[in-house]
């Protein structure tokens, strides 16, 4: 007869007595067959996923879809870009942490949308401009807060977007970044300094088509309207 424990027994049915609980040796193998049952099922789903294409070949690339998670709509800005009597709204939003502009129509038809790339936190859009260049070419003018940075020393920029169209055509839309209009900076050894540009629109070369102009002080960044959506930069 085995020596075992005060508290176990082996009775005659082939059961074992633990601390007078009755376990019998089939249970174990119950036990086992179902986890063998389910690492078969998910083999199958496996095997199933690739015969239906779900899962990609191999040497086969797999496009991955992005889904924005956040958006976020800003305050909306309501002008009536292309004179016909009916307003458009452009719309700041927050993508993902990204800043964007969105164009709708008055049937709400989204009909241009564009990234704004920022440099930090809380940047933001809190400003728009409408104007006039020439009789052929209109402008919004955005003012973007880039946010800061935070670290071993401070900095914060604000940025203009230029979006341009001719002749009231709003399928001719496009953006274009601009220099900036605002720059504050701490440096090291208690260094400060702090730039607030102007940003004027006006006929520099006299060719008729007006010019934007952002400056402070002796230094003058202008942005001269070519065609096509494409400027040149002074």
């Amino acid at each position: 007869m085995q020596n075992l424990p005060l508290n176990q027994k082996i009775l005659t049915n082939g059961t074992l007595s633990y601390n007078g609980l009755m376990v019998h040796h089939w249970f174990f193998l119950l036990v086992l067959l179902v986890y063998s049952g389910l690492s078969f099922s998910q083999d199958e789903r496996y095997f199933r996923q690739i015969l239906t294409g779900e899962l990609p070949k191999l040497g086969e690339e797999h496009k991955e879809t992005f889904l924005p998670q956040f958006n976020v709509q800003g305050t909306s800005y309501r002008f009536d870009l292309n004179g016909d009597g009916f307003e458009e709204v452009i719309i700041p939003q927050k993508r993902d942490g990204v800043d964007w502009l969105e164009i709708r129509d008055p049937s709400q038809r989204k009909i241009f949308e564009g990234k704004l790339l920022a440099m930090g936190s809380e940047s933001a859009i809190y400003k728009i401009k409408l104007v006039n260049l020439s009789n052929k070419v209109k402008a919004a003018i955005v003012f973007l807060d880039e946010g800061s940075t935070k670290g071993k020393r401070f900095e914060s920029t604000g940025r203009i977007y230029v979006l341009s169209f001719e002749n009231n055509d709003l399928d001719t839309l496009s953006m274009t970044e601009g220099p900036h209009f605002y720059h504050e900076k701490e440096a090291q050894r208690e260094q400060y300094w702090r730039r607030d540009y102007n940003v004027n629109v006006y006929d520099v070369d006299g060719d008729g088509v007006r010019e934007i102009a952002v400056m402070y002080n002796h230094i003058q960044r202008i942005m001269k309207y070519k065609s096509r959506g494409e400027w040149e930069r002074f």
